[in-house]
């Protein structure tokens, strides 16, 4: 987890939102300072370019993502309820990765799974739902199962059906609020179904 100062956190806010109008190719560190009202050397004093913001707004949207989980998991749940919750929370905190063209841009999602300062987020995911079938099987609410493979499972389906379906939708046109909306009931809908495989019966 990395700690950003209030004007970090001000500079990436407002990156988000042109990467999310325009795209993260389509946007310039000038417009960023424009936006923000600053110059570009003050943008330059914190990154050194619009890559390395990028990289730090996934970073931070990851960290959104693992806080929300850790939160859910002081709650004390049963194995499968966490694993439905953290099902949700990741459909939730899917629409900030589709802003960032994370699911659109192979060359995006590549350096998801291959940069150096972001390979975490998804080893970090996979550790997590692996502690969290493990307590599944240890609480008797999850079938007994290898815990690190069910969690590789649950989580490249969830990547992978995100991808597939806006593949099915057209990558070449934004997608409408009900297109989202539907495409993210899906997922939901197949999170559940992985689930219920391992479910205790």
């Amino acid at each position: 987890m990395i700690e950003l100062t209030a004007d970090q956190n001000k500079i990436i806010d407002a990156a988000f939102k042109r990467f999310a109008k325009y795209g993260q190719e389509n946007t310039t560190m000038a417009q960023i300072a424009k936006d923000l009202g600053y110059s570009r050397t003050f943008l330059y004093y914190y990154f050194p370019d619009k890559e390395s913001i990028y990289k730090v707004a996934l970073i931070r949207r990851a960290n959104n993502y693992f806080n929300s989980i850790n939160k859910e998991m002081k709650k004390k749940h049963t194995g499968v309820k966490m694993l439905e919750s953290l099902i949700r929370i990741k459909i939730s905190c899917a629409k900030d990765y589709y802003s960032l063209g994370v699911y659109t841009n192979a060359t995006f999602f590549r350096m998801l799974l291959e940069d150096p300062d972001l390979r975490f987020i998804f080893a970090d995911e996979q550790k997590i739902v692996t502690k969290i079938i493990q307590a599944g099987i240890k609480d008797g609410t999850l079938e007994k199962c290898n815990a690190t493979k069910a969690a590789q499972a649950v989580v490249d389906g969830l990547h992978g059906y995100m991808s597939i379906g806006l593949r099915k939708l057209g990558f070449e046109h934004k997608l409408t609020q009900k297109e989202l909306e539907g495409l993210y009931k899906r997922q939901l809908e197949y999170g559940l179904f992985l689930l219920n495989s391992i479910k205790r019966r």
